[in-house]
């Protein structure tokens, strides 16, 4: 198996990457024109020149970067005089860096690639949301060298062997998300990232992310979703190399490099002893780079100290108050290759509600108090008060 691993702009994850399976970097640079799928308040503050310095070293290691630019939307100005050439110079740019690939979820975008920057493989992103062998022709008939799924077919296996007899393009999957199975925020939630890591938008690199809080507060609320979130254990990796699955990749962007490292070091030897929150993308203390507050400095946009307390509510770390105890699931993926999960009522099935009861503890007066602190926060939102109104 190879490995795709999200770059924090620190050289000393190259260093420590060494003799790693480890075949490609992917990030982009701070407030990018096209935006990507973190926003600019949570990625580290790099712009062209370190990033041009940055991939030179990763190629000097034989390493490929992956630029993304992966928005979901570009605000109808893709195709206006002014959007349309700041595509192209973005695209002149990357092209000038080095970078080997990029990473995109906009059909356009692929066909202006390989038709006019033949020098750049294209990935589909996995907000592409390619869930069937119908949307992986399709892209691939258009020159994709790569397609990453989507985390709601994680677990599909007949899904996934389907798709991956069907082309023959790279496949990659992600490895250690914790997103919400069929979550029901996706939509907004992909096109809030997008326009909150868009250089210039009237958004300001943010938005009071009501989709996190909802997501957060509904594993807490029912902790079977933390099982049915597709994660994929370091011990199943195999479960995937024997299918044909190309690259498994790590996130995030905002991770420390020792962290990264962690989780690199897990997968690559397929075992991991502990508390599974550790790899996945839940809130840790000291896992994450600080994020950029200051860019909700916004009186314009938000009452600030209101949005401080949802940031508070979304930066409180999971280990020590929830245990996934990884020891508890041998056998785990064997009812997944025998259930078709997107035809199946969850409340019948009960297999992940049984595998969190034996595998999930939570500290449960710190899940009440959580629970009713992300009640608090979602409320100011959706009442306004966030945004100045109703109080």
């Amino acid at each position: 198996m190879h490995y795709s691993i999200a770059t924090n702009w620190d050289l000393g994850l190259l260093e420590k990457l060494k003799g790693t399976s480890v075949e490609s970097l992917y990030g982009q640079m701070w407030n990018d024109p096209l935006g990507g799928g973190r926003m600019a308040l949570f990625i580290p503050k790099v712009g062209k020149k370190e990033v041009a310095s940055f991939i030179a070293e990763v190629q000097k290691r034989g390493i490929e970067f992956n630029y993304l630019i992966n928005s979901t939307c570009l605000d109808n100005l893709e195709f206006t005089k002014k959007g349309y050439k700041k595509i192209r110079e973005h695209l002149e740019w990357i092209t000038s860096t080095g970078a080997g690939m990029v990473t995109l979820t906009l059909p356009f975008l692929l066909q202006m690639v390989k038709r006019d920057f033949p020098k750049l493989r294209a990935c589909v992103s996995s907000f592409a949301r390619v869930q069937n062998v119908h949307l992986a022709h399709y892209w691939e008939d258009l020159g994709a060298d790569k397609i990453i799924l989507p985390e709601s077919i994680g677990r599909d296996f007949r899904t996934l062997r389907s798709i991956r007899e069907a082309v023959d393009c790279e496949i990659e999957l992600i490895a250690n998300h914790c997103c919400l199975f069929q979550c029901p925020l996706d939509l907004h939630h992909r096109n809030m990232v997008s326009h909150g890591s868009q250089e210039g938008h009237p958004c300001g690199g943010f938005a009071p992310d009501y989709c996190k809080l909802a997501c957060q507060r509904l594993k807490l609320f029912r902790p079977a979703e933390l099982i049915k979130s597709r994660w994929i254990r370091p011990e199943d990796v195999s479960d995937y190399e024997v299918m044909g699955i190309d690259c498994l990749k790590i996130i995030e962007r905002f991770r420390g490099t020792e962290s990264l490292i962690k989780i690199v070091n897990a997968y690559e030897q397929k075992s991991f002893k502990g508390n599974l929150v550790e790899l996945l993308s839940l809130p840790q203390q000291g896992a994450f780079l600080s994020p950029n507050l200051e860019v909700l400095q916004r009186t314009d946009l938000i009452e600030p100290e209101i949005m401080e307390e949802a940031m508070e509510v979304l930066k409180e770390p999971f280990p020590g108050k929830v245990y996934i105890d990884n020891s508890k699931f041998n056998g785990f993926l064997e009812r997944f290759k025998k259930t078709d999960c997107f035809h199946t009522d969850c409340d019948r099935c009960g297999y992940c509600e049984q595998v969190a009861s034996q595998a999930v503890s939570i500290d449960e007066e710190w899940r009440k108090e959580m629970i009713v602190r992300f009640d608090k926060a979602m409320e100011r939102m959706i009442a306004g008060e966030i945004a100045g109104f109703g109080q």
